[in-house]
């Protein structure tokens, strides 16, 4: 017997010695676990869904509901509302949003063109509000052609006093010295004479004993002054040395920000506005005197560059509402949002165009049927690229179904 417990003994310890020497096996990544309850769905232990709503629009209803103060069957009729609506609009599995997106846009720019034929020569036109802006901005090109900044003043003594309003607006503006002198050289006698221009010099609110401190420092010697008048005369230098010092001096800034051409002071909800020709959106925002989280312009690559891709997506949004709205043509916003998502799903502005988003397309065939067929083609048997025909536009090409909407069902039932 003794015998027996012994030997059970050492085998319980070589069982207790295995299991503390045998290595431990790695956990398999958890996968986001998604779980039903009721009428909540969670993901991760968040909250994704809540009575057939998301979240933010759950916290809105809550927000309004408490706000307006209603009784328990006005929420009942409200929360119902709310539902119904946001059913109706919720997309079905394999609509083929990309193609009425491209149609809902198309069909308005369209009209932009026609309406932009029939008024030829308007306002409009010339401020870059039809369909040149609308092609602009999906073309997403570097420079706009009209650009504009729209400038608030977070200070609060200044924003509501026009005077000073007005004498901040002209500091803004990029102002050269040539902009507020009259040049007039004596080359025989290797003399110079600049005449200070007083209408010029008061309508930018320039210093003048800035401007003669700079024209002199940039030239330097020192001028004899007449009145409204700098007299130099320039004995040993050679002509072209001159001339070089002449054509300096008028490029210098002497005040106000690079780019900014202009600016127009107007009211809006009892504020003062700026509004400025051209833009600067880097430089105007290191001022003080303005409101950073409302000044915008609507050069949307600059604003990418500022204030990064999810800034410049929302800015070709809003401006591209806004050249439909101005025009009184109305397209829902989400084809709109998933123009932008495309336009910057990689982290930088592309345009939908053969050097952007087409260049990029993994098939052959959806970069052939946009533009440069023959060339697209040959490249890709160069290299020896495969179609896999994943797409609309390949399959469209080789007669196939389109794997969308009711293409995307692969389910065969078979009755008993």
């Amino acid at each position: 017997m003794a015998a027996k417990k012994e030997k059970a003994t050492v085998k319980e310890k070589v069982k207790d010695t295995a299991k503390v020497k045998a290595p431990a096996k790695k956990k398999a990544a958890a996968k986001p676990k998604i779980v039903v309850e009721e009428v909540r769905v969670f993901v991760e232990g968040k909250v994704l869904e809540k009575k057939g709503l998301p979240a933010s629009i759950n916290k809105q209803f809550e927000e309004i509901a408490e706000r307006e103060k209603l009784n328990d069957a006005d929420r009942k009729k409200f929360f119902d509302a709310i539902v119904s609506n946001y059913d109706s609009i919720k997309i079905e599995a394999g609509e083929a949003v990309g193609i009425i997106a491209a149609q809902s846009l198309g069909e308005p720019g369209t009209q932009l063109t026609l309406r932009t034929k029939h008024y030829a020569g308007a306002a409009e036109v010339s401020v870059g509000s039809g369909i040149q802006r609308m092609e602009e901005i999906v073309d997403g090109r570097s420079k706009a052609k009209y650009p504009t900044m729209t400038i608030y003043i977070g200070d609060e003594k200044l924003k509501n006093d026009l005077k000073k309003t007005e004498l901040f607006a002209k500091s803004l503006i990029d102002v050269r010295i040539g902009d507020v002198i009259k040049i007039r050289e004596y080359l025989a006698d290797k003399r110079v004479v600049i005449e200070l221009l007083e209408e010029e010099i008061e309508e930018r609110n320039v210093d003048p004993a800035l401007l003669t401190e700079k024209i002199e420092k940039n030239l330097k010697a020192k001028g004899k002054k007449k009145k409204n008048t700098l007299e130099f005369i320039f004995k040993g230098d050679p002509l072209l040395k001159i001339r070089r010092a002449l054509n300096k001096v008028s490029a210098t800034r002497i005040q106000g920000i690079r780019g900014i051409e202009k600016t127009i002071v107007f009211e809006e909800d009892g504020e003062f506005l700026i509004k400025t020709r051209g833009t600067n959106l880097k430089n105007v925002l290191k001022l003080e005197e303005i409101d950073g989280a409302r000044t915008t312009t609507n050069d949307i690559k600059e604003i990418s560059k500022v204030l990064g891709i999810e800034a410049g997506r929302i800015s070709i949004i809003m401006e591209l509402k806004k050249v439909l709205d101005d025009n009184n043509i109305r397209v829902d916003i989400r084809h709109i949002m998933l123009l932008a998502d495309l336009m910057t799903w990689d982290g930088e502005i592309k345009g939908i165009v053969r050097t952007g988003i087409t260049r990029n397309k993994a098939s052959p065939f959806a970069r052939a049927a946009f533009e440069e067929t023959v060339k697209h083609l040959l490249d890709a048997a160069f290299e020896g690229q495969v179609e896999e025909l994943q797409g609309v536009v390949e399959n469209i090409i080789v007669g196939q179904p389109i794997k969308v909407g009711t293409g995307i069902v692969n389910l065969v039932m078979k009755g008993k």
